[in-house]
């Protein structure tokens, strides 16, 4: 049990969430890099997610729960008990209610290469199936650095599904993951820590490798329309070509947000540096 393993993946849950689990769950075991453990993190789940987490494990021995009853704020410091335990030479994280391509780990394990802390691009799926890109940063500039640490910025940062760091800098940090104070947001409070150290190397990719699917912009609806959407696209990743249209529709979404916020000559030489990197990727290049 104590060998090293190429990624530890969080996934934290909740009460009525079982549905949802067979695709972000499917999403991970799917990576093209399998030597990885996956930690459910149980915060005040239900019989039934309960008994929808045993049943993964029991298709699954690289699954680990951690049920705990519910938590004053997100479960943070189950989180930081639990990676204690962790093998993986980086960790990355999925919300249970996203998607990971399949590509993910092993995008973010080349980000890592070099580096203490990583994201991959920052892309939001709208619920009428369109892609946005609101945030295009790259955290290897200090300006770009100061803002995604600075709690005055917390609506702009790095939404967890997209962050990775290596667990030897997680296990330099001053506290880890600890209780969230109110009116922070529970992951930007987390990665402070890292953007803070000076000695942290933080890294921002350019490519897409998670469906991400908003919360706030999906507010009114049930569990049951979270899993149809989870459903369809999960479906749509093995559909034939459809890497390539996705990636096309991520550009599209780069030349909006551009055009939408009329940015500034740094923001906009990122967004170009993107969509060249996305273009030749998906062999778009003539």
């Amino acid at each position: 049990m104590n060998e090293s393993l190429k990624a530890t993946v969080l996934i934290p849950t909740m009460r009525d969430r079982g549905p949802l689990l067979p695709y972000s769950v499917g999403s991970v075991l799917a990576q093209t890099v399998p030597d990885i453990e996956l930690f459910i993190m149980g915060d005040g789940v239900d019989d039934a997610t309960r008994g929808v987490i045993r049943d993964l494990m029991r298709r699954d021995a690289r699954i680990r729960f951690f049920d705990h009853p519910k938590h004053e704020s997100r479960g943070e410091p189950n989180r930081h008990a639990a990676l204690a335990e962790a093998r993986g030479e980086i960790v990355c994280y999925l919300c249970d209610r996203d998607l990971m391509l399949p590509n993910h780990v092993d995008a973010m394990r080349q980000l890592l290469t070099g580096a203490d802390f990583a994201h991959t691009l920052i892309s939001h799926v709208l619920p009428d199936g369109t892609l946005k890109c609101p945030n295009v940063i790259d955290i290897a500039r200090p300006r770009d650095r100061r803002r995604i640490s600075s709690r005055r910025h917390t609506a702009n940062g790095i939404p967890l599904s997209f962050a990775g760091h290596t667990l030897h800098m997680y296990r330099k940090l001053p506290y880890g993951w600890r209780t969230t104070p109110e009116s922070y947001f529970t992951d930007i409070y987390m990665w402070e820590q890292f953007l803070a150290d000076r000695q942290c190397r933080a890294k921002s990719g350019g490519v897409p490798t998670i469906l991400y699917f908003p919360r706030w912009k999906r507010a009114d609806w049930t569990v049951d329309q979270k899993v149809e959407e989870l459903k369809r696209w999960n479906g749509l990743v093995t559909a034939p070509g459809w890497k390539e249209r996705f990636l096309q529709q991520v550009i599209d979404g780069l030349d909006k947000s551009r055009l939408e916020r009329r940015v500034g000559a740094e923001a906009l030489y990122l967004l170009r540096k993107g969509a060249r990197e996305l273009r030749r990727i998906c062999g778009l290049d003539k």
